[in-house]
């Protein structure tokens, strides 16, 4: 059976959705020896780009035509380009692996992976009439998908209340840290690390500044944190961009609050090279992620699997991830956080449980697990019998 795979955002590698696709046509090529894949792009793909995948992968390119601006142009590829060149290479299936699947299928059956519906609960990430018109168009398009892929239970629910797609097409597939996420013990290799960032020996780690992220909670949490145990090299470290901040209500900038609270210097935030997270994961003394809002919550079990201890938010999906591996608290509530992580810094012991515990965890997770049940949804949506 052909598949016909969108994998536009092979051109994006280090957003959560270009690893996602990354990450399974990788694993759908080691465990999946029936189906023929077209991986379809708009634009030539980079050697490095592209995952080592077997013969039954062709990798196309589908050029869209000239548009007015480039929000048009992608709009047209995903909705008129790539299920036309679906259409023609004689596909059985398609996979759209984020959210925009195709309103029109030419007769193609579409599955389509929905990490989370933030644009759709969340006002301040559909701020633009532009953006609200696309949600209102994908949203319709997928209630008459073949299939839903959801990224967790939670995912599952908010795509049933908000965009009214019916259950029994929904199929709960969890997404798994890539291969590369592994502890790293090395001293030199964790020396070195710290040097190029700029990092003390003990720093409490997050990733991401958007909104949602809850960084000016963290930053109050952690500032009681700080002056509480007196220790001088005590660093946080947020991996982002610093230029965005207040750039726009979607990054508000929290360094104000820092300078008021006396911690400006504690604190660190820039972008992190990919070949670099393992380690900057392995070396934290606590990894903390206090999100108000997570379709799935890939970093934690990343974290995780490096051996970080992880101090987690206890809303959406994320106790479904985290399971009992991490201390889950009060996103809201910034004395709950601070005294767990309190908590972690102040008792190795209970650190070294948390580390224990969630790389244990992290093996139930695996992007093998991921391709095959999303192989076996293939031939469960277009009937085929798999051996």
């Amino acid at each position: 059976m052909r598949v016909a795979i969108n994998a536009q955002f092979l051109h994006e590698p280090h957003t959560g959705t270009g690893r996602y696709v990354y990450n399974l046509l990788s694993a759908l090529g080691r465990v999946d020896g029936v189906n023929d894949y077209r991986a379809l792009t708009a634009q030539p793909l980079d050697a490095d780009l592209i995952p080592e995948t077997p013969s039954t992968f062709t990798w196309e390119v589908a050029s869209a035509g000239l548009a007015r601006s480039a929000r048009l142009q992608k709009l047209d590829w995903e909705q008129r380009v790539f299920p036309g060149a679906a259409k023609r290479a004689s596909a059985r299936l398609m996979h759209v692996p984020y959210f925009a699947p195709p309103l029109r299928t030419y007769g193609v059956p579409v599955v389509v992976t929905i990490h989370d519906v933030i644009n759709l609960r969340l006002p301040l990430y559909r701020a633009k009439a532009s953006a609200q018109l696309y949600a209102q168009l994908v949203a319709h398009a997928a209630r008459n998908a073949a299939a839903i892929i959801a990224v967790s239970e939670y995912s599952k629910k908010d795509i049933i209340e908000l965009i009214g797609a019916p259950p029994e097409r929904i199929t709960v597939i969890s997404e798994a840290p890539a291969p590369s996420f592994r502890r790293i013990t090395d001293p030199e290799r964790l020396d070195a690390i710290r040097a190029k960032y700029q990092l003390s020996e003990r720093f409490l780690l997050t990733t991401g500044i958007d909104a949602r992220k809850n960084i000016t909670t963290l930053i109050g949490a952690f500032a009681a944190l700080y002056h509480e145990l007196d220790d001088p090299d005590l660093q946080l470290f947020i991996i982002g961009d610093p230029y965005k901040l207040g750039s726009s209500p979607l990054f508000p900038d929290w360094r104000p609050l820092a300078q008021r609270f006396e911690i400006a210097e504690q604190v660190r935030c820039m972008p992190v090279d990919e070949e670099d997270l393992a380690t900057v994961y392995s070396a934290c003394a606590c990894f903390v992620f206090i999100s108000t809002y997570e379709g799935f919550g890939l970093t934690p079990l990343e974290a995780m699997a490096c051996g970080a201890p992880v101090v987690c938010a206890d809303r959406t999906s994320l106790p479904e991830v985290v399971g009992s591996a991490g201390l889950l608290v009060n996103p809201d509530d910034p004395d709950s956080v601070g005294a767990a992580l309190y908590k972690v810094l102040n008792s190795p012991e209970y650190g070294a449980d948390l580390r224990a515990r969630g790389l244990a965890r992290v093996k139930q997770f695996s992007w093998d697990k991921v391709a095959a049940a999303t192989s076996a949804l293939y031939a469960d949506v277009t009937g085929m019998t798999r051996d």
